[in-house]
């Protein structure tokens, strides 16, 4: 299939000329297609965009423009010369679902020229507001800056991540893995002297607003700073690298330490990223919103039919500790033997090697007690693939050759570690690997990575990433709280595939809870860790436990082992930031309902009204008598439900529910 793209209805294009000059033509109003959602750019000044939902304002962002050098000031921006509206109702198919297997795309949307050169367009959706920039130049642009102020009510607030800058001297607060608690405060007390990275999500006094970027290509990522005292959010992006250093311990990476007085250098003709605020009264249905993928660039791989979604090992987080077998578990041919005997048994389509089969930054000095060939040829015999870690830097250095090698032994996918950035050159890394590794039918995982930005769409072969703090943070901190991982589905999630590496057989209360690097656990029930793979949204999953701990819970592995990683429907039922979360999600007749709690038991009830008419076989693993106690505590039952019966869920603290619902 050439594109995962189906063109169902394409409205009337309307085009009309008008003069700057025109006082009736300096506000326009675009209205959603049929939600009370309305796109307000007004060009008597500065340009300015308002959002309202449900009439009240959600956004008011001003002085927007590019600062393009010798070409475009945004204090003199260009008068309308040229107005293009039209309305469009599309459904994309994706590769590799998360939300739903047919997308619908319904907008309209409305284009101003600003003389010759650029132009500007911002589109209304029933859930959100989107707006870029496009310019038409012969020759190539240095972009000094692209300035946007978002403003919002006082009384707003905000979830934000903060980066924590690097202590070097030499490097500035751009570097950062992507992967920090969130601070739930006012907008106009966001530290001043602060980096947040994208997404954020605004509670307001009309909902919510989650704030990010789509279709990023050849150009830096979006941050945002706050103004000491103001509801204010204002752009900022990392320059272009002048000069880079060597930095880090065992896992070395590149780092800027010296930079350009621009953001970009890029073609002169070209559209530039959206500028995303997706929309909700009630903050659980951000959950439901895909407005980045459809915002993204479409399909460019003639061909996807290989890419195949699906579950792995994951051995680095639990040190490959092995128990119950006559050698010595580690960096060695048996363990990895073991492992991929485990997968076979379970169903698992993947094998991870994570950091040690090879040199961090040489692939080709392979570990000499990893048999690497044998095992990949061990794997394909049991029909499984191999995905093989990365070091960014020591991969970037010979590409074209390591991938080539991968390619003879066969290896299916590789993860890409240690990027911490996302200024122009390493987001040009970014769509190398994925160009790379898609002409050689591999897939890909990010690691060490900034936000999705819809690249996934372009590039379906991008199954996942990280750009969160998730599980393997319990194995030196004790940041990954429930109240945390409840945050992460409202605020992180809405942009893309999330790769959180969980299934911890290690459970333990908040009274019991440490870090144990070797052998970590998590805070939460095991249900709960169940549900996050339910919950938690990627096309590529990980098993992130001992496959002999997996061993000794069958029942509950081959649950785990069998939920999908792509859906074909997605319903948010009920929850809020932090605290709680119900979901219910469809692939192919089969619905999963799934729950979680932070550190508060919750009685709930789920109304099974959105399940087609008729009896279904329900098998329900559930938090057990004593799991306030100990944690690893569940019972797995069988019972049989009808659509629109109340489905009753018992959260202990930091507690889980998942429900498999199959038609009788």
């Amino acid at each position: 299939m050439r594109s995962a793209f189906v063109r169902l209805f394409v409205g009337p294009l309307v085009t009309v000329s008008l003069y700057a000059h025109a006082a009736w033509a300096q506000t326009y109003v675009l209205k959603a297609p049929t939600a009370d959602v309305e796109a307000i750019v007004r060009t008597e000044g500065p340009l300015a965009l308002e959002v309202r939902l449900a009439g009240r304002t959600v956004l008011s962002a001003s002085d927007l423009g590019l600062e393009v050098a010798g070409r475009l000031d945004p204090d003199r921006m260009p008068g309308v010369t040229k107005t293009t509206r039209r309305a469009v109702n599309d459904t994309i198919l994706p590769v590799a679902p998360l939300k739903r297997s047919r997308v619908p795309d319904r907008f309209n949307e409305l284009r101003l020229e600003l003389g010759p050169s650029l132009a500007f367009t911002v589109r209304a959706y029933d859930d959100g507001v989107a707006y870029r920039f496009e310019t038409a130049y012969r020759d190539s642009l240095t972009i000094t800056n692209e300035r946007a102020t978002f403003r919002f009510a006082p009384s707003d607030s905000v979830y934000a991540q903060l980066a924590a800058c690097r202590q070097e001297k030499e490097l500035d607060c751009f570097h950062t893995s992507y992967e920090e608690n969130y601070r739930y405060v006012p907008v106009r007390a966001l530290p001043a002297d602060s980096l947040a990275f994208l997404p954020v999500l605004i509670k307001t006094a009309a909902g919510f607003a989650l704030l990010t970027e789509s279709d990023l290509w050849d150009y830096p990522g979006l941050w945002l700073q706050g103004r000491r005292g103001e509801p204010t959010l204002a752009s900022r992006f990392a320059a272009y690298p002048l000069a880079e250093g060597v930095f880090g311990g065992e896992f070395r990476q590149r780092m800027v330490t010296k930079r350009a007085d621009y953001i970009a250098r890029t073609a002169g003709t070209r559209t530039f990223p959206w500028r995303v605020l997706m929309l909700a009264t009630d903050a659980v249905k951000i959950i439901e919103n895909d407005l980045v993928y459809r915002l993204a660039r479409p399909q460019v791989l003639e061909d996807a039919s290989w890419i195949r979604p699906g579950k792995s090992t994951e051995e680095w987080i639990t040190s490959r500790l092995l128990y119950g077998v006559d050698f010595a578990s580690g960096l060695n041919t048996p363990t990895y033997r073991y492992i991929i005997d485990f997968a076979a048994d379970f169903g698992l389509p993947y094998v991870m090697f994570d950091a040690g089969w090879s040199d961090p930054e040489d692939p080709f000095k392979r570990n000499p007690d990893i048999d690497l060939p044998a095992l990949i040829a061990y794997a394909r015999e049991k029909g499984m693939g191999i995905i093989l870690w990365n070091l960014a830097m020591g991969l970037d250095r010979q590409l074209d050759a390591a991938l080539d090698q991968y390619q003879r032994w066969g290896v299916k996918g590789i993860m890409v570690d240690f990027m911490d950035r996302d200024d122009q050159k390493m987001v040009r890394f970014y769509e190398r690997i994925a160009r790379e590794t898609a002409r050689r039918r591999m897939f890909v995982n990010f690691h060490g990575a900034f936000k999705p930005t819809g690249m996934e769409r372009a590039y379906p072969n991008l199954l996942t990433r990280e750009a969160v703090l998730g599980h393997e943070f319990n194995m030196w901190s004790e940041r990954v709280t429930p109240d945390h991982a409840l945050t992460v589905p409202f605020v992180r999630m809405p942009a893309g595939p999330l790769d959180w590496e969980g299934g911890s057989m290690h459970n333990a209360t908040q009274k019991t809870f440490r870090a144990v690097f070797e052998r970590p656990m998590n805070q939460g029930t095991r249900t709960q860790q169940l549900a996050q793979y339910v919950v938690y949204e990627s096309p590529l999953q990980y098993l992130g436990a001992s496959a002999s701990d997996y061993r000794a819970e069958p029942a509950f592995t081959r649950i785990l082992a069998g939920i999908p990683t792509t859906w074909d429907e997605t319903r948010a039922l009920d929850g809020r930031v932090g605290d709680y979360l119900v979901l219910a999600r469809r692939s192919g007749r089969d619905w999963y309902v799934a729950a979680m709690t932070d550190w508060t038991p919750r009685q709930l009830e789920v109304t099974l009204d959105f399940l087609p008419r008729g009896a279904y076989d329900a098998t329900i693993v559930a938090d057990g008598a004593n799991a306030d106690k100990y944690a690893a505590d569940h019972v797995i039952r069988t019972t049989r439900v009808n659509s629109g019966e109340k489905l009753p869920v018992r959260l202990a603290p930091g507690g889980g529910f998942v429900a498999r619902l199959r038609p009788r």
